[in-house]
């Protein structure tokens, strides 16, 4: 029983498997973990050195042949990764022509400049691979007047390129709003002969989504030092890590499918991978949850407001308004109210007279009826 699971260190990937390196999180009796880059990941597993390890779309459409994709985990945003870069010497749209250097972890991002491109900018872009991420920023000083960068590179080249006045681009967020849906920019996949040939494949990888899942929860409830340990080993701010993986995702809904679908069929129509119609999961795939709505996009439901408190009615000054004549001058009263309820006289016709007692004027109604007798008669 023998798993050969490939990890990487990139602060991209630090929530998932930093807490398998630090042993916050067990791995699976049997399994045995290797650490590199993504790009030798890739490398080694397609050579039947690793069983399992993160992998790109396109790899994994490319070689859909001998590879199935485990359900969980996926590394994925609601909107944009932060994490795949356009950067350019001048805005596209005022190159002549487009040469472009792409890193060697960058083909999803040069597939989302070749879909974008045409409809945005207006390019066809050349592009050409180079052997690192510190070379395709080289290229800018030479033969490129573009590049593409993926990963912790990107991370901290875009603040770089764009104190230097360079065009910066984040090509998933284009993406988003071209088509409206998510795109998960890496996948979990196996090897379809280690599922053939191992008798405990089906147990291993349960198990292993098992540990993935403890790992996730252990990098939530120990944030601050996943935190302050990648900022020291990348020198990231700590801030931008921390909203960076608040945005991550990484259980496998609805609109992340249907995302990675549209994303096949767009590079199949360029010729850029073969037509995938289907995935292929192992072990088999539980029904999605359904896609959260777009947008806004948080980590957690936002509070509703408090309702605001009533206006307290302003109390009216006396003084201001006009007198109003007195209910029991204008109107009857019910034949059914006792006699000894009723008022021997009004309290209006004592003010009147004591008003006229101490000479003042008595406004009623906006005239002065100083002159006026108690009857309303002129005296």
């Amino acid at each position: 029983m023998t798993l050969r699971l490939g990890i990487t260190n990139d602060a991209d990937f630090a929530p998932l498997f930093f807490p398998l390196e630090a042993g916050w999180a067990g791995l699976p009796a049997g399994t045995t973990a290797q650490t590199d880059e993504p790009a030798k990941l890739e490398k080694a597993l397609l050579a039947g050195q690793l069983d399992i390890a993160p992998v790109n779309p396109i790899l994994y459409a490319t070689h859909s042949a001998s590879l199935s994709l485990l359900p969980y985990p996926v590394r994925a945003f609601d909107l944009s990764a932060d994490s795949i870069f356009l950067i350019s010497t001048k805005r596209p749209d005022q190159l002549e022509q487009a040469r472009v250097a792409i890193s060697p972890s960058s083909q999803t991002g040069e597939a989302l400049l070749k879909i974008i491109a045409s409809k945005y900018y207006g390019l066809s872009p050349k592009a050409f691979s180079v052997p690192t991420e510190a070379a395709a920023l080289e290229a800018l000083q030479g033969d490129a007047d573009s590049c593409v960068i993926s990963g912790e590179a990107a991370m901290r080249a875009a603040g770089w390129a764009k104190s230097k006045g360079y065009f910066v681009e984040d090509l998933t967020k284009a993406w988003w709003i071209m088509t409206g849906l998510p795109l998960p920019t890496y996948l979990m996949a196996v090897r379809k002969e280690w599922t053939r040939t191992e008798p405990e494949a089906h147990n291993l990888t349960r198990s292993l989504m098992l540990s993935f899942r403890r790992a996730l929860q252990h990098s939530q409830e120990q944030r601050p030092t996943l935190l302050t340990r990648t900022a020291d080993r990348t020198g990231l701010p700590t801030d931008a890590l921390e909203d960076h993986y608040r945005l991550q995702r990484y259980e496998l809904n609805e609109s992340h499918l249907r995302g990675l679908l549209e994303f096949y069929r767009r590079s199949a129509a360029l010729g850029l991978v073969p037509l995938i119609e289907d995935l292929d999961f192992f072990p088999a795939l539980a029904p999605l949850a359904a896609a959260p709505a777009q947008p806004p996009r948080r980590s957690q439901p936002e509070a509703p407001r408090p309702a605001p408190a009533p206006a307290r009615a302003r109390k009216p000054n006396p003084e201001s308004l006009p007198e109003q004549p007195d209910r029991s001058e204008t109107e009857a009263a019910p034949a059914s109210e006792p006699a000894q309820n009723k008022r021997p006289g009004s309290r209006r016709a004592a003010v009147r007279a004591e008003a006229q007692a101490k000479g003042l004027r008595l406004i009623k109604g906006g005239k002065d009826r100083s002159g006026a007798t108690e009857d309303g008669e002129d005296s």
